[in-house]
């Protein structure tokens, strides 16, 4: 089992207001490296969400999962946390910390947007893109849209936040003002048919943000992308069913059986 925290490095990045992020960065150890792999998780999540994807993976490759600004262990400044913000973050996190590149690029739900504006803009940085449980455009249940939508006083949503969202890992105003910026905005379907990066795309069967519509969306708009639904899996299916997404991973990035669930990180 990993400890994350012995991993955790931390960067400053510069954006509408400077923020330190914190970063988990592991290995590999045990095997020779076979390039760089980098996760993105959504918005209220955070970098321990890939928490099987990093165990399984840091012996072969090296790992890396940030804390987006707002999130996790990262700081929460008063800043835009709009798309261009979070894109600007991620350059100058993979510059920070000298990723090699071309890297595999791993993106869940809100993640999507920033692993596609990026890949679309630098494509030679990318060798293989992972989208779960993303699309081109995300559905916000109405409750949700309405909370963030209403000039609602913040210290009542964040009172909301702990009684409809209590394991989100972002305050209030973090996660207002990312969806207003960017998940209600996102259209991501100019995007999507100009990436020429093999992509697997994941869905969960009864994922309610990105129904399986969306995710057969997503995968017949790229170029070169194969569709997984995990069954019995709403809209984390890497947490849910970690052992089912590690196998399509595995299978997608042609890793050898021989090492799969062999060796451990120390």
């Amino acid at each position: 089992m990993i400890d994350f925290d012995q991993y955790r490095t931390t960067v400053t990045v510069t954006g509408t207001a400077p923020a330190r992020l914190s970063v988990i960065d592991v290995g590999p150890t045990a095997a020779p490296g076979q390039g760089t792999i980098v996760c993105v998780h959504g918005a209220g999540g955070c970098a321990e969400q890939w928490y099987y994807q990093v165990q399984h993976f840091c012996p072969r490759y090296r790992v890396i999962a940030p804390d987006l600004r707002g999130h996790g262990q990262s700081e929460a400044p008063d800043s835009a946390y709009s798309l261009e913000e979070f894109v600007s973050d991620f350059r100058q996190i993979l510059a920070l910390l000298e990723v090699s590149e071309p890297f595999i690029l791993m993106a869940h739900s809100f993640g999507g947007p920033v692993a596609i504006t990026f890949a679309a803009a630098q494509p030679q940085c990318v060798s293989k893109l992972v989208l779960i449980a993303t699309a081109p455009e995300m559905y916000i249940a109405p409750l949700y849209r309405l909370l963030v939508t209403l000039p609602l006083p913040m210290q009542l949503l964040e009172w909301l936040r702990t009684i409809l969202a209590p394991r989100s890992y972002a305050p209030a105003f973090v996660i207002r003002r990312i969806l207003i910026e960017t998940i209600l905005r996102w259209r991501g379907y100019d995007l999507l048919p100009t990436l020429s990066i093999p992509t697997l795309v994941i869905g969960g069967q009864w994922d309610m943000v990105v129904p399986m519509m969306l995710a057969r969306k997503t995968a017949t708009l790229l170029p070169h992308a194969r569709l997984e639904i995990v069954s019995y899996a709403r809209h984390l299916p890497h947490l849910e069913r970690p052992d089912e997404v590690n196998r399509l991973l595995d299978r997608f990035l042609g890793v050898p059986a021989s090492w799969c669930g062999v060796l451990e990180c120390e």
